[in-house]
């Protein structure tokens, strides 16, 4: 079940594990995740399976954009729909908040999530050559920009 997630060092300490699991070197740290907390136009949604988030989006509700800034689900809940639940309920709180669209980044070479991006209704208007640092997750240090309009 997805909820939106309040500031808590439990979820905080979760949403760490969740991190280093998903993207290793490339995680946000714990301070980032509590500077996110702490900032006043971020919401976090998490999927709670036995008291424990498995899978989490952040989001920046700004003006007329909602912009995804990480959506991770750890590896041995993948492929169960979490994350396509995830996007579903940034739309619809986006919807509410008046957005007139979704937009996130994506590695281009990180062809199963702009596959799943695209599913949700994503589709990609540009790309944003460097926009990475170096990383052994991937060879491209490029995004994809990705719009769902609302």
């Amino acid at each position: 079940m997805i909820s939106k997630l309040q500031f808590s060092m439990p979820v905080v300490f979760q949403l760490g594990k969740i991190e280093k699991e998903c993207f290793g070197k490339d995680a946000w740290s714990i301070n980032n995740i509590i500077g996110e907390f702490n900032n006043e136009f971020s919401h976090f949604f998490g999927e709670v399976a036995d008291d424990v988030v498995v899978g989490y989006v952040c989001v920046r509700i700004m003006y007329e954009e909602a912009q995804i800034c990480n959506i991770a689900v750890l590896p041995k809940y993948q492929r169960q729909g979490i994350a396509t639940r995830l996007l579903e309920t940034v739309a619809e709180f986006a919807a509410i908040q008046k957005c007139e669209r979704s937009e996130l980044e994506v590695n281009t070479a990180n062809i199963p999530t702009v596959e799943l991006y695209k599913k949700c209704g994503y589709e990609i208007v540009g790309t944003r050559p460097n926009f990475y640092k170096r990383s052994k997750r991937f060879k491209s240090r490029d995004a994809y920009t990705m719009v769902k309009k609302l």
